[in-house]
């Protein structure tokens, strides 16, 4: 029978499938098909459908795995289906990590952009021209603050490899020293703060949360007032903005539930030094969920998409009037 971390794997690369299917169609529906989102609130649904594609694809890559033993955790590469030296496969599952805060923080971009056209409508031009590397930059900023700690906090000492040696072999039957690898083990032999460990938690913890303020803040905000600003737009634009916000919303809520719940004992168990032993890399499955739940929401939600995917749905059943004639009518339901 399967290790539960075998299985794991085939969930992965079903995943991947479906993000790609699904994000390749997004992308194809925003460029060729959408009308009423343009200019840089385009650029920025194929950039995240994008981002969808290559965050699947790079765990079939990397094949991230954790594993909480006690008063530490060890994060490592399950990866062996790649000539691939330990270096690259450190580089890999940091790269992973990194991403989740790259996806984060380019919904925040989004936040504030979907905030300073409600709030502030002639500064959006600050998000076109030079403002374009502005806002592709931050994420890779935020991720290289998630990951980059990792890699001067997380590295391994004969301390770590020993506390975890013995779980490792008994959970997975390998030994320790061959797997590419992170650690994290909170107190040393004597109780005491390892404070080294203590950095990374607290630098992963402060960086993932001060994306989720910026969120609280934007989202609250266009909550209570949306209402009063969007006086100032057409009916048909005013519901397309409420749609964009839900959008959001979704995609924040998705990753929250998907990941960053299930994770929080990863980050808070070897504070609390309890006795437990989970695989706790299991929580990769349900974030690889994400990027193909996202899209299909995202079409959902926004009333276009369902228009255009009727529509294409009625020329490749019906090639009659009345197929065109039904379409029509769909389309003139969801923007009325």
């Amino acid at each position: 029978m399967p290790e539960l971390h075998e299985i794991s794997y085939m969930f992965t690369k079903c995943g991947f499938g479906a993000a790609f299917i699904v994000n390749t169609f997004l992308i194809f529906l925003t460029v060729l098909h959408i009308k009423r989102i343009y200019s840089t609130y385009k650029y920025m649904v194929v950039v995240f459908a994008s981002m969808g594609i290559v965050f699947s694809g790079w765990e079939i890559v990397a094949r991230p795995f954790a594993h909480n033993y006690n008063k530490g955790f060890l994060y490592f590469s399950l990866s062996n289906s790649y000539d691939a030296s330990q270096e690259f496969l450190r580089f890999a599952i940091v790269a992973y990590g990194s991403f989740y805060l790259v996806i984060l923080a380019f919904i925040v971009v989004q936040f504030v952009y979907r905030y300073i056209t409600l709030f502030k409508p002639v500064a959006i031009r600050k998000f076109k021209g030079k403002g374009v590397l502005v806002w592709m930059v931050y994420p890779l900023l935020a991720g290289a603050a998630f990951g980059g700690p990792l890699y001067c906090f997380g590295v391994v000492d004969e301390y770590s490899d020993e506390y975890l040696r013995g779980e490792i072999l008994e959970k997975y039957g390998m030994a320790i020293k061959d797997l590419p690898r992170f650690a994290i083990v909170t107190y040393d032999a004597n109780g005491h703060f390892r404070w080294r460990n203590i950095c990374y938690l607290l630098t992963s913890i402060s960086v993932m949360g001060s994306q989720y303020l910026i969120i609280i803040f934007c989202g609250l905000r266009m909550h209570f007032t949306m209402k009063k600003e969007l006086g100032n737009f057409s009916v048909p634009n005013r519901r397309l903005q409420k749609q964009f916000f839900t959008a959001l919303v979704a995609q924040t809520l998705a990753p929250t539930l998907l990941f960053v719940v299930p994770a929080a004992p990863i980050l808070l168990g070897p504070l609390l030094d309890t006795e437990l032993s989970i695989r706790t890399g299991m929580i990769y499955v349900l974030l690889n969920l994400y990027p193909p739940i996202d899209s299909i929401a995202f079409m959902m939600i926004v009333s276009e998409y369902k228009v255009v995917i009727c529509e294409l749905c009625g020329y490749l059943t019906f090639k009659s009037g009345k197929g065109s004639r039904q379409t029509s009518q769909v389309y003139s339901t969801y923007i009325t």
